[in-house]
């Protein structure tokens, strides 16, 4: 009954956002975007080209695409206590493998601070960049957003009202992955799996204070199907109560479970902000006695603070750097007896074939890529999502302007060794970059041209590059 509800919630979500947005088309709340992309690539889509962008981006090489979508957003300077917001896009793509499909779908509404939101929505999960990022480690901006119910709150809420010091910022939410194979069990397929998320973050220091601290931790699990996978399996509700409290059936936790422990700190200069994070992994206890602390996302970024006046030379706006280690995975040994839970084997499940994934994409960092990705001569088993998730990476992210001119760097080199179960016979290298120019064609910068330039050089993926061209429209209609 769960997933045939939530199924349904696309006619009616469609049906609502356009008797909306037929009335308050003249609202300035109301935000509209077009855009139109042509790639041409001697090989599949390369990295830096095709991740990170919501899923919207195919794999398969040479393509056109385009994309519109429309959206209602909360006017952050009316005081009403409710308001609400709304969104739909929509992304057509021409090529190898031709689709198409709904990224946004969404309608919100707002009590103060606090939202419920139904449908599905563009999001990242994390203290980290959000543009120039390799990616948030446990939800990124990588994959296609599915159908979900959340509550949150969307910005950082003062717990002491009148004392601007303690803030914390929440989400709670289920949703809908659909159909799932398995390779552990009575049967092949299941119906519906879910996938369950919980986060909480504490911000400490001023609204406008110069040094902003920052911890707290998300919480995820695919679940679902267990009284079909599993003799004597636990019935629906039972099982999303073990799923919630991360309690264990059978000398295991029921669903596939992924998170992290966030920490960072912010320093706002007189010139430059300065952000620095750290994103641990958990998975199945190996944190609790750091025998994995090593792995995870750290991060550095320096990022000018507006200033007024026109530009003419060449100002370097933001410079990110990450480091990316997976390689510990809380060691090489897994014995029930010893109670050694090592192996983790990120982003893999030894029920779920997709493991860490949703439509074929990382529902995390992408470094963890899919087999299907990498080499066929590296791929095995079709039941594993990923053969990599031992790696070592450097990241470096950039924008730069010049005169009109804005241009987005991003690079990585990663040292890769597949997987505890079964290492690569050697160590192998991977670099890929991207390089985007941007420019605007009108005074009111609603109309832009890009262009872009990707490359994988390596022994990880087919050695590839691409050349992307595009015009995106874009803004408030009034």
């Amino acid at each position: 009954m769960y997933g045939a509800w939530m199924r349904k919630y696309f006619f009616v979500l469609l049906t609502c956002i356009a008797c909306i947005l037929k009335t308050y088309a003249q609202d300035s709340t109301f935000f509209y975007s077009a855009t139109v992309l042509g790639t041409a690539s001697t090989s599949q889509t390369p990295f830096w080209l095709a991740n990170n962008q919501y899923g919207a981006i195919p794999t398969a090489g040479s393509f056109l695409t385009g994309r519109a979508s429309f959206h209602r957003v909360y006017n952050i300077n009316n005081p009403r206590f409710f308001q609400w917001a709304a969104g739909a896009e929509v992304v057509g793509i021409a090529g190898k493998r031709s689709d198409v499909f709904m990224t946004d779908l969404f309608l919100a509404g707002k009590a103060g601070p606090v939202e419920l939101s139904i449908g599905q929505r563009k999001e990242m999960t994390g203290l980290a960049d959000s543009s120039l990022t390799s990616g948030s480690f446990a939800l990124s901006q990588n994959y296609r957003p599915y159908p979900k119910i959340q509550l949150s709150t969307p910005n950082f809420v003062n717990i002491l009202p009148g004392i601007d010091f303690l803030y914390f910022k929440f989400s709670y939410s289920d949703g809908l992955l659909g159909p799932a194979r398995v390779h552990y069990g009575n049967v092949f397929q299941v119906d519906d799996i879910y996938m369950h998320h919980k986060s909480l973050y504490f911000r400490l220091g001023k609204r406008r204070g110069k040094l902003n601290l920052y911890a707290g931790f998300n919480h995820q699990t695919i679940w679902g199907g267990e009284d079909k996978i599993f003799t004597g399996g636990l019935k629906r509700s039972k099982a999303y109560e073990y799923v919630i409290f991360g309690k264990s059936w059978r000398s295991s936790r029921v669903g596939n479970h992924f998170g992290t422990i966030d920490v960072a700190a912010e320093w706002r200069g007189s010139k430059w902000d300065i952000f620095l994070y750290r994103q641990s992994i958990y998975e199945d206890g190996s944190l609790s006695n750091l025998s994995n602390v090593a792995d995870g996302l750290s991060g550095l970024r320096f990022k000018k603070r507006s200033r007024p006046g026109t530009i003419s030379g060449v100002s370097v706006n933001t410079v990110l750097f990450e480091f990316i280690y997976t390689k510990n995975q809380g060691g090489a040994i897994f014995d029930y007896r010893t109670a050694t839970f090592g192996m983790d084997d990120y982003f893999n499940h030894y029920v779920y074939n997709q493991g860490w994934s949703y439509k074929g994409r990382s529902l995390g960092s992408p470094l963890i890529a899919p087999q299907t990705t990498v080499r066929e001569e590296l791929r095995t088993s079709s039941s594993q999502f990923t053969i990599n998730n031992r790696i070592i990476a450097y990241h470096l992210g950039a924008e730069v302007s010049w005169q009109k001119l804005n241009f987005s760097f991003k690079g990585t080199h990663s040292v890769n060794f597949g997987t505890y179960r079964k290492p690569f016979s050697e160590t192998l290298q991977q670099t890929s970059f991207i390089l985007r120019a941007e420019r605007s064609m009108s005074a009111q910068n609603k109309d832009h041209l890009t262009l872009s330039l990707a490359a994988d050089v390596g022994k990880l993926y087919p050695n590839s590059a691409a050349l992307m061209l595009g015009w995106r429209k874009s803004g408030f209609i009034r």
